[in-house]
């Protein structure tokens, strides 16, 4: 089994080392490091050159007019070669040395599903806020027609923590570039009913929050909502999208810890 970690960048210097990090220390190495560029004009170039002086045949490195994360994200898996796929941004990194390793065996164990969702350490600087999703009812992989169903209320699925086939792509399309933030529900919508998946119950990736994040950031708070509400529009009817709504606000409420 081979695994593709995807990694869009754009002037991310300040952080890029904690991610390359994360993924060469891995113990499982059958893998390769595919590197989507903006175009950036910080020293993200120095660093993955020399990341792919280190290792050329596993890291991959492509340069592209910047036109947004989700086009980023589906121009890594298009350069993508692994047979199952995971998009750590530059900001976020594995949570330890054993996390492929581990994904590799769970895989192989529960017949290759066609994707599998784990946990995310959300970190503020380097304070860990917690794990998520934690509630158990976000995690019954046995229960799999009402976790399906749960998922047009609540997005409970982090796509840092999520190792995907990339035939499902080719089966069932790549993310909408006409959404620039929250693309991966829409996707996880689309697929929910169509495809196999399973929890894991492991920590995938250090997930990190920050003013100018573009999913956690402050400033794009209300263009980010308004994303997911129009992912809510195009997946669920009337009745749905009101709870989904009030569900969605209580649930805001009660994490508002997570943003400074």
């Amino acid at each position: 089994m081979k695994i593709s970690v995807i990694t869009c960048t754009f002037n991310s210097a300040r952080y890029l080392e904690k991610n390359i990090s994360s993924v060469k220390n891995q113990s499982f190495k059958n893998f390769e490091h595919v590197f989507i560029d903006g175009m950036s004009t910080d020293g993200t170039l120095d660093i993955i050159k020399k990341y792919q002086t280190e290792f050329p045949e596993r890291v991959k490195f492509f340069q592209f007019a910047p036109g947004g994360i989700s086009r980023a994200m589906n121009q890594g898996i298009e350069k993508a070669s692994g047979e199952y796929l995971i998009h750590l941004h530059s900001d976020d990194s594995f949570f330890d040395g054993e996390v492929l390793n581990d994904v590799a065996k769970f895989l192989e164990a529960n017949n290759n599903p066609d994707w599998i969702y784990g946990q995310i350490n959300v970190l503020s600087g380097e304070e860990s806020r917690g794990f998520f999703p934690v509630r158990k009812i976000w995690q019954k992989s046995e229960r799999k027609n009402c976790k399906s169903y749960l998922l047009k209320f609540y997005n409970y699925i982090p796509h840092q923590a999520v190792f995907i086939k990339k035939s499902v792509f080719d089966k069932f399309g790549n993310f909408d570039e006409t959404i620039k933030c929250g693309m991966d529900p829409d996707l996880w919508l689309r697929i929910r009913a169509k495809t196999r998946w399973l929890f894991f119950r492991r920590v995938i990736s250090n997930f990190s929050i920050r003013p100018d994040a573009q999913s956690s950031g402050l400033k794009n708070k209300s263009a980010n909502e308004r994303n997911y509400l129009t992912v809510r529009k195009r997946h669920l009817n009337k009745l749905e999208l009101i709870v989904a709504n009030l569900v969605n606000g209580l649930i805001k409420l009660k994490n508002s810890n997570y943003q400074k």
